[in-house]
């Protein structure tokens, strides 16, 4: 089996289990008392303080909601709290609330109750999202079918269930009715704006990520070769800076977005896993020169989607496959620069979300993210939502 795990040159020793005198140590269980100290289990609408669009969305989902919160008090504290289980399982969930989407909706709630060990519960939000009429409207990884892709994935490899996989063999043949082929590859538009966007969450990369991990999980060969097309899109339209490569936010826009949800540490995040699939040299090349801006540059914010936590997590992707240990200190260096946004209180420690106007524990834009990027800066466990422990078919 093969999947994202860490390893380091031979000459190289990796630090041991980290002290609690850590600073980042501390600042993780001070976020988890934060959150336990302020939920609030008598509201419907939210548990914990969160960002505006969780009241736009559904009050679970993994963007804005609880379910973000809810891995990171289990994986911190090694198991969810009770009060936030029960609220959590108790909540009303319809179709006309919630979307089918990994970030947005059933299928990210469905993989979080499974990480959370609500398995069950899980199982059930998963089939409610597979009769969602909005299922085959869109292809990212944020709202669309490589998003609950990847959640069937997840879920066939948890149970076993075939049926699981044939879900995701649904949403791959749908990217690849979808795409469009072009000189500089396969794009895929978005249906609200017709751009093609460049990134991982909204943009080409994610969606080749998808198709990358099918072929894994099928040994079809289509879902291989439409990957690599869609990833090409992307570094076609990568923007050379020297020996950096930068990327926006959309095919021929200008500018630098050095982020997840677009933009390129997601690129680069994409790159370095081909490569760990692959063994192709070409990805590593790229991934290297993708990394640099990553390491480089400081952001006007602490967040995963879009921020510190954002290239941070990316420059975790390329110390865990090269083992080189300059990128696990740039990526401990933007932890350090996260920490500069926190705000202590007598109850433990948050962070300010969305333009640092108001405190939010949410995955997106708020502690929740930052912290689950903290604690893998100290753990190097695979990426959640990423790496999934798949064979690797042989190349002929």
């Amino acid at each position: 089996m093969s999947t994202l795990t860490a390893r380091a040159p031979q000459d190289e020793v990796l630090p041991q289990a980290t002290p609690e005198a850590d600073p980042l140590h501390r600042a993780l269980q001070d976020l988890a008392r934060d959150m336990l100290a302020t939920l609030d289990t008598t509201r419907s609408d939210r548990l914990f303080a969160q960002d505006a669009m969780g009241f736009q969305t559904n009050p679970l989902n993994l963007a804005y909601g609880a379910c973000g919160p809810a891995l990171f008090l289990h994986s911190v504290l090694g198991e969810l709290p009770p009060q936030v289980r029960d609220w959590m399982a108790a909540q009303p969930v319809d179709l006309g609330n919630y979307p089918p989407g990994l970030y947005s909706g059933l299928a990210g709630i469905a993989w979080t109750f499974a990480e959370v060990g609500l398995l069950e519960r899980g199982r059930e939000l998963f089939a409610m999202a597979m009769q969602s009429p909005l299922a085959l409207r869109a292809v990212d990884m944020f709202d669309g079918a490589a998003g609950w892709g990847m959640a069937a994935l997840a879920l066939h490899l948890r149970t076993r269930d075939a049926s699981y996989l044939e879900h995701a063999v649904r949403a791959g043949q749908y990217l690849l009715k979808r795409a469009e082929r072009s000189a500089h590859g396969v794009s895929w538009r978005n249906d609200f704006d017709g751009a093609v966007r460049l990134g991982f969450g909204l943009g080409n990369s994610g969606a080749a990520f998808f198709l990358l991990s099918l072929w894994r999980a099928t040994g079809e060969r289509e879902y291989l070769d439409t990957a690599r097309e869609g990833l090409a899109f992307d570094v076609a339209h990568a923007q050379p800076q020297g020996d950096n490569l930068v990327w926006g936010t959309t095919a021929g826009a200008e500018g630098h977005r050095p982020y997840w949800l677009r933009g390129g540490a997601g690129v680069t995040s994409t790159l370095i896993r081909f490569f760990q699939v692959l063994q192709d040299e070409h990805y590593l090349h790229l991934a290297r020169r993708g990394a640099r801006p990553c390491g480089a540059f400081f952001s006007a914010a602490p967040h995963l989607f879009e921020g510190l936590a954002s290239m941070g997590e990316t420059l975790l992707d390329m110390h865990v496959v090269t083992g080189e240990r300059h990128y696990l200190d740039l990526a401990r260096q933007k932890a350090e620069q996260c920490l500069l946004y926190r705000i202590e209180r007598p109850q433990g420690l948050a962070f300010p979300g969305r333009y640092l106007m108001r405190i939010s524990h949410d995955y997106g834009v708020g502690g929740a993210g930052i912290g689950l990027f903290l604690h893998r800066v100290l753990t190097l466990q695979p990426r959640k939502f990423h790496d999934l422990p798949l064979a690797t078919p042989r190349l002929d």
